[in-house]
């Protein structure tokens, strides 16, 4: 059954969800987001609606930490407002 609150995740070729996470390489940790193209202007939302153009996820560094650990407390506080910059933007019909 599902609720009306659930967010729907970009997925990818294979259909599974596509959720941010944290990489740490080289003393450098970020949190990384499949952040919706036309949630951060990147492509135009009219011409989506239009089917001219098509959304896609972009993978994006949304938070840089001092530490893994640092990462991960920004990511729970944050986490319904990443995830709602992940949710695909859907053409009218």
């Amino acid at each position: 059954m599902k609720k009306s609150r659930d967010i729907r995740l970009p997925k990818d070729w294979k259909g599974n969800h596509l959720v941010p996470h944290i990489v740490s390489q080289n003393g450098r940790h970020e949190v990384l987001a499949p952040v919706s193209s036309v949630r951060i202007g990147e492509t135009d939302s009219d011409l989506v609606q239009q089917r001219q153009c098509v959304d896609y996820p972009r993978w994006i560094a949304v938070f840089v930490g001092r530490s893994e650990k640092e990462c991960k407390r920004w990511l729970d506080k944050y986490m319904t407002l990443v995830l709602r910059m992940c949710v695909p933007y859907k053409a009218r019909n």
